[in-house]
């Protein structure tokens, strides 16, 4: 017999997922405001008081904000979750149409949004709604606020100015749990307490006013594309350590109680190679490498724009062509401080080389790092709940990716966060034929349902 709360679950995820909220396409805003109205309708079922808020941002999707209970002897759980995705179309080789549910025998439900975010909306909204139905609000184990943006996938644009206004909606946030995150492997739950910080780059050398014929400069100048190389070759050793002035001055040192954390952590070194189609890695070891993913800093080199990329031959010398450089911090780094290494290293390579071409560095964007502390209630109430349901104990994860809404919120509502997978590693959030297992689903609703009675308790 078919369990019906699943099943409402399942339906429930197919109208949302039928709603395509892609938030970088601007001719989808209806869809994502439908897809908004949709959640706050829903939610206002179960009790809260909620409302969509207009970003401050022109042009971007609106917030939802919702809360519900006011014990002041209770804890408050705010739970952070987006309901835009990435765009998706069956021409892009999906095995379905993206934004039309499919369920597959195999367990899965296939559909864009089905782990990221709108799974864990789902999970979310049916795991408060049990606490509901045991005996009403008076009855909830903690206090429960709300906060889905519409931007995420596109770098949660007008969010903190946003939420900086509307702060008083909110009374006190005790903790902060953050739904936007997916299993480290797929046969073990996790648990995520960091991801790296970032520091955006571009290097902009400029030559002759405009692009020229290589058989008419070639010899002649010296090319903004050389030079550019020639600063590529300096940030950055085969080994992959970065030469930047001062880069590493400021990372937290490896202790003890962290390092214990990689001697439990289910990695398959031999599928991750499988995964990128290499024999080998720069470290041939499983915990160097999960520690160079997330702990260690990195430099990567992404591709220089005004130059000629397309198939066939052509001999055009830039005029001017900028490097695309970012670089993933980690605690204590400083993403400005960071910026500002870069420039200065790259404006005294520039200098040692007497170029008569320009150099202009720019700094396209930071984001701050994240740290959780895993002892703190929310990871212990996590790992009980995870022992309790899946029979085991979660893998404590980092990333290599970076969120900095996490760190914002932390300092925004002076509590802790953490992050909570959903669904599995191999479910494809960003590519075709994303999915979520149905098992996953039903089980982060009963995950999350047991961690809010333990801290109530």
């Amino acid at each position: 017999m078919e369990d019906p709360v699943q099943q409402d679950m399942i339906e429930f995820l197919g109208k949302l997922v039928a709603m395509p909220s892609i938030s970088a396409e601007s001719d989808r805003a209806p869809d994502s405001l439908k897809t908004a109205e949709f959640i706050r309708d829903a939610y206002a079922n179960l009790g809260f008081e909620i409302k969509i808020v207009d970003n401050a941002m022109a042009g971007k999707n609106p917030l939802i904000m919702g809360k519900l209970g006011n014990d002041a002897s209770k804890k408050t759980l705010m739970y952070y979750s987006h309901y835009d995705v990435q765009p998706a179309s069956y021409s892009d080789g999906w095995s379905t149409e993206p934004f039309e549910m499919t369920p597959q025998d195999d367990g899965y439900l296939y559909g864009r949004g089905t782990n990221d975010d709108k799974g864990p909306i789902v999970a979310t909204y049916y795991a408060i709604k049990k606490l509901l139905d045991e005996g009403g609000v008076s009855s909830l184990p903690v206090n429960l606020a709300i906060l889905y943006e519409g931007e995420e996938e596109s770098s949660s644009g007008g969010f903190e100015d946003t939420v900086q206004q509307h702060r008083d909606f909110y009374d006190t946030i005790d903790g902060i749990m953050i739904l936007d995150t997916s299993w480290f492997s797929d046969h073990r739950p996790s648990v995520d307490y960091g991801f790296r910080g970032m520091s955006y780059m571009a290097i902009e050398i400029r030559g002759p006013k405009k692009d020229q014929h290589s058989g008419l400069v070639g010899g002649t100048i010296r090319e903004p594309m050389t030079d550019l190389s020639h600063i590529f070759s300096k940030l950055i050793t085969l080994e992959g350590k970065v030469l930047v002035d001062g880069f590493y001055d400021d990372v937290l040192p490896l202790e003890a109680k962290e390092q214990a954390l990689y001697d439990d952590i289910e990695f398959d070194l031999q599928g991750y190679k499988d995964y990128l189609g290499r024999d080998s890695l720069l470290h041939d070891d499983a915990t160097t490498t999960l520690m160079n993913m997330w702990r260690n800093p990195a430099l990567s080199i992404h591709g220089i724009e005004g130059a000629f990329y397309g198939p066939g031959g052509k001999t055009v010398v830039p005029g001017k062509v900028i490097g695309k450089v970012s670089m993933r911090l980690v605690p204590n780094q400083d993403p400005v401080k960071i910026a500002e290494l870069f420039t200065k290293y790259v404006e005294k390579v520039f200098a040692e080389m007497k170029s008569p071409n320009e150099l202009i560095v720019h700094t396209h964007g930071t984001g701050d790092w994240w740290y959780g502390q895993i002892d703190n209630f929310l990871f212990e109430s996590a790992k009980t709940a995870i022992e309790d349901y899946w029979d085991m104990t979660p893998n404590y994860a980092r990333s290599g990716g970076s969120i900095p809404i996490i760190p914002f919120m932390e300092k925004l509502f002076s509590a802790p966060a953490i992050g909570m997978g959903t669904g599995q590693s191999s479910d494809g959030a960003h590519s075709q034929n994303e999915r979520i297992r149905v098992k996953n689903l039903v089980g982060a609703k009963e995950v999350l349902y047991r961690i809010m009675k333990l801290i109530g308790n």
